[in-house]
């Protein structure tokens, strides 16, 4: 789960990965897990288009508001700005969606792993936070997919080591942020280890970073394009190795609404995707370079993707 600029950050650099912290956690200072709505980096303006607009259930045409939780302190996915405001790729990738469907998006920034669970009580419409599809995540949500990407490795730049894999990674210290993809990737790879890792498990992205700039631990495990934006901005880290990967997705609730709402979202997507907006959204975000070409659909019947 996966990203590229840091920005609202006017913290003085000092050394190595704690500079990247002191980045990711000056946004976020106050803020919380709070709502939020257009900031001042709402994205492009995507006006409405009927036919989508004509997919969506009638409790939402009849609410007006798509309902959209997104992973706070991930940018440039998903971050909290200086004045409040929800800025990166996903929210302008939502706030994109619910133009195309006539609807004001509200989002709320929070916890990674507390999105699924807010789909289920009925408090969101959608997360966005580069879900990959596995059997056990669509035995609670559904989703279509919407990027692309994989993970790498981050180690202090004094450290000799430069993971490449996987099994480079046995017997040392991994951090990865929890409920994402990469714990569940990890934990799963550890198996096969002879000399396990010693996994921990964050809630956010900045604790992991701080925790190896402290040495407790030896790696990062997280998505390839946070881990360039931070070395282009912040030393005293490097980056290595490819693990796992493939198609990320955004979740969509599972209740009467379901089959209405994956063919307005899919659409949504196939929208953006074929005006251009999806690629210039990607673009701004230093992220293009996992652009899908199609979204695809997944839901409690199908066969979730092969990741690497």
């Amino acid at each position: 789960m996966k990203r590229p600029t840091f920005r609202g950050s006017h913290v003085r650099r000092t050394s190595g990965v704690t500079a990247l912290v002191l980045a990711l956690l000056a946004p976020l200072a106050g803020c919380g897990s709070s709502a939020a709505g257009d900031g001042a980096d709402a994205g492009p303006t995507v006006s409405k288009v009927d036919a989508i607009a004509a997919l969506i259930p009638e409790s939402l045409r009849s609410r007006g508001v798509l309902r959209v939780a997104v992973p706070d302190g991930s940018p440039p996915l998903a971050s909290v700005d200086d004045s409040g405001a929800v800025v990166g790729m996903d929210p302008s990738l939502a706030r994109a969606l619910g133009g195309l469907m006539g609807l004001k998006v509200k989002l709320t920034a929070g916890s990674f792993d507390s999105q699924v669970p807010g789909l289920q009580s009925g408090k969101f419409d959608l997360a966005m936070g580069e879900y990959y599809v596995t059997a056990d995540r669509l035995k609670s949500a559904d989703f279509v997919s919407d990027w692309r990407d994989y993970s790498s490795f981050a180690t202090r730049s004094a450290d000799g080591w430069k993971p490449a894999g996987g099994q480079d990674l046995c017997g040392k210290k991994i951090g990865v942020m929890k409920g994402s993809a990469e714990e569940a990737s990890v934990t799963t790879f550890n198996r096969k280890c002879s000399t396990p890792m010693t996994i921990s498990s964050f809630p956010d992205q900045s604790a992991s970073f701080l925790a190896l700039n402290s040495s407790r631990i030896d790696a990062v495990v997280t998505g390839r394009g946070q881990l360039e934006t931070a070395a282009s901005t912040t030393k005293g880290f490097k980056i290595s190795g490819e693990f796992g990967g493939g198609p990320c997705a955004t979740a969509v609730a599972r209740n009467g609404d379901s089959a209405k709402m994956l063919k307005a979202v899919q659409a949504g997507y196939a929208e953006l995707i074929k005006s251009g907006t999806y690629l210039q959204i990607l673009k701004k975000w230093n992220s293009d370079y996992g652009a899908l070409d199609k979204p695809q659909i997944y839901t409690a019947d199908s066969t979730p993707p092969k990741y690497s």
